[in-house]
């Protein structure tokens, strides 16, 4: 049942998409806002649909070629055009251009296209951009000529004032620009190229203001993709993450939206804690796209952060894998992040020494990075390796940007390796001098904290083996007399524990065997279900 319900809401969402399109008219609108590859890809993309004018998606092809130097490409598609429908004036327009490119004669074919359109102001303005790309100088007659036309005929068509911004645009005066576009949408409404290329001039002079009026035009062009993805361009480029994430959210859903934008909607969701969502995006991208296209690289890191944030720990271990297994994209590098999140999956799934080498690759690329630093540290320590372990810390407290809890972390370190039995008694005696150091330096730091008190206790009943001589008395009565302060006195149990055994035994070894029951009936009391201990002092006379 679930199934066929998931089913019937994918059929209705594709049905959705379908009714958002614009089809290859997004395409010409990435054309004139001069996103060429974007246009070529929707044009192509959209080329056999039942709603495109083949005639005009010809032209914009083949003006595509001619900008990026394919002339032989537009010749071709200019003829395709005309092959669809001889009618339409453009594509001999476009023949013109490349005319005019080779400094060929071009009266017979712009006399023919303005024959098919009279006095067409658009189709003015194209042939005025036609003289513009050949050579605005040698050519300036002309385009004043197209321009004086296309007014004449049509006071109210936008086209003429975009193409002035433009020339503005194309002299870096910014203002000017910027001014005319807006000229232009004044005459028309709703004219997205007027609209998105005063956002794009606009947008560093005044953000805010590009942003509202990107808002303003969506409002009255909901379906047109580029809209959609310029408006949540313009939210990421302003740092606005969740008006990014949410309006990525609807462009996604429009069927000409592209691949790399769904890859920076994985990002956007994941930065904005949205991590499953994110996660089954990377994964859909991952199984969608050619195993050799390098977003796939980018995901499969995606996966693994999401997986990390989720504390999938044995799945996103397997992410790291096939992450690092990949081929690295031509240009990219790994991050630091890469490995530390691998090595967090890698410790939390316990492959302790997998992970360890994961840190090392991560602080080969940041040498300093104290949370690197650490996590070394940590490896080693949980794989029992205290010399390492040590060896991490004491380089983060040698690098003075350590915190207090290193120092005591470095001093359990250094009783670590005095606590290993296959060190020789030089290096275990030394550990050990350096371990009471460190503790005594954070016990001035920190006066009067239980664990650091435990751990100067721990190390003087270290020193003195296994014959309690008392050198830990001081340090358990200090603990004891914290521990008394304390209003939550059971969560520290453990602690009175260690605490009452040692003197009790103390005072046991003395001889002094009344004040030694005082200190087991106290442990007692921290530790009512030990029935060995309870025998243990009701036989004590």
């Amino acid at each position: 049942m679930k199934r066929k319900f998931l089913f019937a809401s994918l059929m209705l969402m594709g049905a959705s998409l379908v009714a958002n399109a614009q089809g290859y008219k997004d395409g010409i609108e990435y054309y004139k806002v001069d996103k060429l590859d974007n246009a070529k890809e929707l044009l192509e993309r959209n080329l056999n649909a039942a709603t495109t004018d083949k005639a005009e998606a010809y032209y914009y092809l083949g003006q595509i070629a001619l900008h990026q130097g394919n002339v032989a490409g537009a010749a071709a598609n200019f003829e395709k055009g005309i092959a669809a429908d001889a009618m339409n004036p453009y594509n001999y327009v476009g023949q013109a251009a490349i005319a005019l490119k080779n400094g060929g004669e071009v009266k017979a074919l712009l006399e023919k296209a303005r024959k098919l359109s009279k006095k067409d102001s658009k189709l003015e303005m194209e042939i005025a951009r036609a003289y513009y790309d050949a050579n605005p100088t040698t050519y300036a007659k002309d385009i004043e000529k197209c321009i004086k036309n296309a007014r004449k005929w049509n006071a109210d068509d936008p086209d003429s004032y975009i193409f002035e911004a433009d020339t503005k645009a194309d002299k870096k005066d910014w203002g000017n620009a910027a001014g005319i576009y807006e000229l232009a949408f004044d005459k028309d409404p709703n004219n997205i190229e007027a609209y998105v290329k005063y956002a794009n001039t606009y947008f560093n002079v005044n953000p805010s203001m590009a942003i509202e009026r990107l808002e303003e035009l969506q409002v009255k062009v909901p379906n047109s993709a580029l809209v959609q993805r310029e408006l949540a361009e313009k939210y990421y480029a302003d740092n606005l993450g969740a008006k990014a994430a949410e309006q990525y959210g609807k462009y996604i859903k429009n069927p000409n939206h592209f691949a790399q934008d769904e890859v920076r909607y994985v990002q956007l969701l994941f930065f904005g804690e949205k991590y499953q969502e994110s996660l089954n995006l990377a994964t859909s991208l991952v199984n969608k796209l050619n195993p050799a296209d390098e977003k796939v690289f980018y995901m499969k890191r995606m996966q693994l952060y999401n997986l990390i944030q989720l504390e999938k720990w044995p799945e996103a271990v397997e992410a790291g894998r096939s992450f690092f297994a990949n081929v690295l994209p031509k240009g990219s590098s790994y991050e630091v992040r890469d490995y530390t999140d691998y090595g967090i999956a890698l410790q939390n799934a316990n492959h302790p020494e997998e992970a360890i080498a994961a840190y090392e690759k991560a602080l080969e690329l940041n040498p300093n990075n104290v949370d690197l630093i650490r996590y070394m540290g940590d490896s080693y320590a949980d794989t029992e390796n205290f010399v390492k372990a040590a060896e991490y810390y004491q380089r983060l407290v040698d690098s003075g940007n350590n915190k207090s809890n290193d120092l005591f972390t470095l001093s359990n370190y250094y009783l670590g390796i005095a606590s290993t039995d296959s060190l020789d008694a030089a290096t275990k005696a030394d550990a050990l001098t350096k371990s009471q150091k460190y503790v005594d330096e954070v016990d001035k730091l920190v006066p009067g904290n239980v664990q650091i008190v435990n751990q100067k206790a721990k190390i003087a009943k270290f020193r003195e083996g296994d014959n309690n001589t008392g050198a830990a008395l001081a340090a358990y009565n200090e603990l004891i007399s914290i521990l008394d302060g304390k209003e939550n006195k059971a969560d520290y149990a453990r602690y009175y524990k260690y605490a009452y055994n040692y003197l009790a035994t103390y005072y046991f070894n003395k001889g002094d065997k009344a004040t030694a029951k005082g200190y087991y009936q106290k442990w007692l009391e921290y530790d009512p279900d030990n029935t060995s201990l309870r025998k243990y002092v009701e036989s004590m006379k």
